[in-house]
């Protein structure tokens, strides 16, 4: 069995673009898991997509010209490495993961969007997501990640709560 795609990971679809996986997610009305992904080189346009198909083989009889096995597959090295997706900025020029984060719409968006951070995060970037929570962090970098990452954990659990009832 194939292994998921977890967020970062570089696929090839079997056309030939090269695209890295932002995340997997649950489809709100149905359930079904979606994987979200980009081109590097366009940071206007991400596309979703169903895990199943994702991971599916090509239809040879649709395209028998195809060489490749399965619609995606994983690069063994990253052909986009040279890009530094953590360098890259939007239009607004801030980071694309932190970017999300400010522009989630709930708790539980936000708390997703920080994980997404972890690898990531540096004391800039902490520092104005602490700004957007109205709190102040100290320490170094490991500690303020845990420090903010506690506080959106209650903001989720009580913010969700209250939206359930």
């Amino acid at each position: 069995m194939r292994e998921l795609p977890r967020p970062g990971q570089v696929y090839r679809h079997f056309k030939g673009n090269i695209y890295r996986i932002i995340t997997l997610a649950d489809h709100s009305e149905t359930g079904e898991t979606l994987v979200i992904y980009k081109r590097d080189d366009d940071e206007q346009k991400a596309y979703a997509r169903p895990l199943d198909m994702f991971m599916s083989a090509v239809d040879k009889k649709k395209y028998p010209d195809a060489k490749d096995k399965y619609r995606f597959t994983l690069c063994d090295d990253d052909p986009l490495s040279e890009l530094d997706i953590d360098a890259v900025h939007s239009e607004s020029g801030l980071n694309p993961l932190l970017e999300a984060f400010l522009d989630a719409d709930n708790a539980t968006d936000r708390l997703e969007r920080f994980y997404d951070m972890r690898n990531a995060a540096d004391d800039t970037m902490l520092g104005y997501v602490a700004a957007s929570l109205d709190i102040e962090v100290s320490g170094d970098t490991v500690e303020k990640y845990s420090e903010i990452l506690n506080v959106l954990k209650a903001k989720e659990k009580y913010e969700s709560n209250r939206l359930r009832r």
